[in-house]
C-alpha cells in the first residue's frame, strides 16, 4: 500500500530576527502578510491540481513552520487552512502542527485563549514552541522577544485549551553558557511536561548578528568537548525523565499508548524526512519531495508573487532523484534515527527510482549483499568506524552508537 504524504507550509514572518537565525524569515511589520497568504492559497490550489494529475495520496501530516506562524492574523490562517482542506485529502487523524513562539499567542489572557480556541477549531492538534532557554538573560542575548515567565503562562493556557501534544525547543552551547546552565534550562522545561523536546546545539552562521560578532572576535563558540559533554548529559536526563531518544536531536515522552517500543509522540511530520517519505512543500523557499523529484521554491518574495500571479508554481530548483540518490539519502537520513537504517529500507528506496537496476531481493541477506555492493568503496571505512565502537553493523542494517553520534556527519558522508 502506498505511504501517505505530508505537507509543509512556510510562513516567513517574525516579530524580529534572532541573533543566531539563518532561516528564511524577516520582520512582520510592514511586510505583505495578507498578500502572502493569498498567494499561499493560490499555490495550494496549483499543487493540488498537479497532485490530482499525478495520482493523489492521503495527507497524514501538515506542518506550518517559519518564521513564526503564530504572528499571523487568525482570519488569514483560517482561510488558508480551509483552502488546504478543500484542496487535499487530509486524514481525519492527521498530525497538524503549528510553530508558535512564546509571547506571540497574545499578551492578554482573553486574546490568547481565543487564538488557541481558533487553532483547535481549525484542526491544529500539535504545537511546537521555540522556547530555546528558560533564562531571561540568555534569551535577551539570543535576541528572543519572550521571557521564561511567558513560556510558563503560554503553556498554562495551551493546556487549558486541551492541547495534548506540545513540543518545546531547547538550544544549548550558547556562548557563555555552562553545561549546568543548559541542564537548568532543561529542568524548567521538563517541569512543564511537554510531550516532545527538541534539543539543538547553537550553530554560529555567517550573515547573522552572532556570525558578525564571531568575525570581530566578540563571541567565542563553546568548545566541541564541552558541547558534546552537555549533549550527552541532556540525553541522559531526558531518558531518566521518561523520554525516548528517537532521533539525534529529538525526544518523545513515553506513554501507555506506545506500540513496538515507540512513543506515540514522535513527530510524524519530521519522521517523513528521516524515513524518505514524500512531502509537498508550499510557500517561500519551501522544499518538497514528490514522485522521486526534489524541488525547492524560490526564496525571493517578488519572484514568488510573480510566479503565483502568472498561475505557475514558484519552483526555483528541481532534481529527479537517481537510484543512488535514493539509497544514499535513505542512509544519510536514516542514520539520524536511533534505530538506524535497515538494508531493506535503503535498497527499497533505491528500487523506487526510475533508473534502478532490475533486482528482486528476497531475504535479509539479499538486501545486505546488494547494499554493500552499492557501497563497496565505503565498506572498509564503515567497518573501521565499527571497530572503534562508533557504528554498529549487523545482518539487518547499521546504526550509530552513542559516541558515534558525536561524529555523525563524518560517518554519514561515507554514503553520499
Amino acid at each position: 500500500m502506498d505511504k501517505k504524504r505530508g505537507i509543509y507550509i512556510h510562513m516567513p514572518f517574525c516579530v524580529q530576527k534572532c541573533n543566531y537565525c539563518a532561516f528564511l524569515s524577516f520582520k512582520a511589520d510592514g511586510s505583505p502578510r495578507k498578500e502572502y497568504t493569498d498567494a499561499l492559497e493560490k499555490e495550494i490550489k496549483l499543487r493540488a491540481a498537479l497532485e490530482n494529475e499525478q495520482g493523489s495520496k492521503k495527507i497524514d501530516t501538515v506542518y506550518i513552520g517559519g518564521g513564526t506562524p503564530s504572528v499571523m492574523d487568525i482570519s488569514t490562517v483560517s482561510e488558508m487552512i480551509k483552502t488546504l482542506r478543500r484542496s487535499f485529502d487530509i486524514d481525519e487523524d492527521a498530525e497538524f502542527t503549528l510553530e508558535a513562539n512564546p509571547a506571540t499567542l497574545g499578551r492578554k489572557d482573553g486574546v490568547m485563549l481565543a487564538k488557541l480556541q481558533a487553532y483547535k477549531f481549525m484542526g491544529i492538534n500539535r504545537l511546537s514552541m521555540g522556547v530555546q532557554s528558560m533564562d531571561n538573560d540568555r534569551l535577551h542575548f539570543m535576541g528572543r522577544i519572550h521571557t521564561a515567565e511567558n513560556v510558563a503562562r503560554d503553556m498554562h493556557f495551551i493546556r487549558q485549551k486541551g492541547f495534548e501534544n506540545v513540543n518545546l525547543d531547547l538550544i544549548f552551547s550558547v556562548p557563555g553558557e555552562t553545561a549546568e546552565d543548559a541542564l537548568s534550562d532543561l529542568e524548567k522545561i521538563l517541569a512543564l511536561s511537554p510531550e516532545h523536546v527538541s534539543c539543538y546545539s547553537l550553530q554560529i552562521e555567517e550573515g547573522t548578528p552572532f556570525g558578525d560578532m564571531a568575525e570581530r572576535g566578540e563571541l567565542v563558540e563553546v568548545p566541541d568537548e564541552e558541547d558534546r559533554d552537555t549533549y550527552h548529559r541532556i540525553c541522559s536526563r531526558l531518558k531518566e525523565a521518561g523520554y525516548e531518544h528517537y532521533e539525534i536531536s529529538n525526544f518523545a515522552r513515553r506513554s501507555e499508548n506506545d506500540t513496538d517500543g515507540r512513543s506515540v509522540y514522535r513527530s510524524r511530520h519530521n519522521s517523513l524526512y528521516w524515513n524518505m517519505d514524500e512531502y509537498i512543500g508550499i510557500g517561500l523557499g519551501a522544499s518538497g519531495f514528490v514522485n522521486g523529484v526534489r524541488y525547492k521554491n524560490t526564496s525571493d518574495l517578488d519572484e514568488y508573487f510573480a510566479a503565483i500571479n502568472e498561475g505557475r508554481l514558484p519552483v526555483a530548483e528541481e532534481h529527479v532523484n537517481t537510484a543512488f540518490d535514493n539509497i544514499s539519502e535513505a542512509v544519510f537520513t536514516g542514520l539520524r534515527r536511533r534505530e538506524g537504517v535497515s538494508y531493506e529500507e535503503a535498497v527499497s528506496a533505491y528500487m523506487k527510482a526510475h533508473d534502478a537496476e532490475d533486482i528482486d531481493p528476497q531475504t535479509d541477506n539479499d538486501f545486505r549483499d546488494f547494499f554493500w555492493e552499492v557501497f563497496s568503496e565505503a565498506k572498509p571505512e564503515a567497518e573501521a568506524y565499527a571497530e572503534k565502537g562508533l557504528l554498529i553493523i549487523d545482518d539487518t542494517g547499521l546504526r550509530l552508537t552513542k559516541t558515534g553520534i558525536d561524529i555523525s556527519n563524518s560517518i554519514m558522508s561515507l554514503f553520499v
